[in-house]
């Protein structure tokens, strides 16, 4: 009997056309997998009916409560939890049935981001979030950047599969984005009492800059490594200056 029977996938959605069916592509078929919905107005639920998902639908209030929802809804649980962006690679049955016999009751996976058609492999543009979990140990905390929380132990790393992440359609969807989480983020730290440090505000961004192109070899992922570390420097300034202007 294959060990995927004892694993349940879920993916959280809104509109998520233009990505969902390169997500769903990339799973072995016949495993449980369940969409949580918030109301998509595009072929979303279609897409996801095709692969054979249960669907449920869900008035969205933060990522943790949408995710968590979602964990409850699973069959098994053993879950793993993918973006629509995310695309696995790799064979996640036999990387499964290593974890089964670990003993720990997370996992972090391996993720690269994908910017201007290049997988990125330098710039701080890798991480490992948690995204394999054992439901009795592990809930979602935080309302913008949600994270699994375990109630034992610590989360191990799985290697053999590795998640790519289409993060941005375009450098338009991105300042779009750029817009919306900097807004999302000014408004958080108001509300919390912080405040934006003209230190801070001036040198954080340079700084930003160069620990992305230069110490943390962005430059070796050429224009699209260029592009992303300044980017990624106008974030960090952006975010500080909408927070100043909420103080005013």
């Amino acid at each position: 009997m294959s060990s995927l029977n004892q694993l349940s996938v879920f993916i959280i959605t809104k509109d998520e056309e233009a990505n969902l069916e390169r997500c769903l592509q990339s799973l072995p078929a016949g495993i449980d997998l369940l969409v949580v919905d918030s109301g998509s107005q595009d072929r979303t639920q279609e897409i996801a009916r095709l692969y054979g998902a249960r669907i449920f639908e869900r008035p969205f209030d933060d990522f943790a409560s949408q995710k968590n929802f979602a964990v409850d809804q699973c069959q098994h649980d053993w879950v793993l939890s993918l973006d629509a962006d995310e695309v696995l690679v790799g064979n996640l049955e036999a990387v499964f049935d290593d974890a089964l016999y670990n003993g720990a009751y997370g996992f972090r996976l391996r993720r690269h981001l994908v910017f201007m058609g290049r997988e990125m492999r330098y710039g701080k543009t890798k991480d490992a979030p948690l995204r394999l979990f054992h439901r009795g140990h592990g809930r979602y905390e935080g309302s913008i950047h949600e994270s699994v929380k375990l109630n034992q132990g610590r989360a191990s790393y799985l290697t053999g599969i590795t998640l790519l992440h289409h993060s941005y359609k375009d450098l338009a969807d991105y300042f779009a984005r750029f817009n919306r989480y900097t807004s999302a983020i000014a408004d958080r730290h108001k509300s919390l009492g912080k405040k934006a440090p003209m230190v801070s505000h001036i040198f954080r961004p340079w700084l930003e800059f160069l620990s992305r192109y230069v110490f943390r070899l962005g430059f070796l992922d050429g224009y699209p490594g260029y592009t992303y570390a300044l980017i990624s420097s106008l974030y960090a300034y952006i975010k500080y200056a909408k927070l100043r202007e909420l103080e005013r």
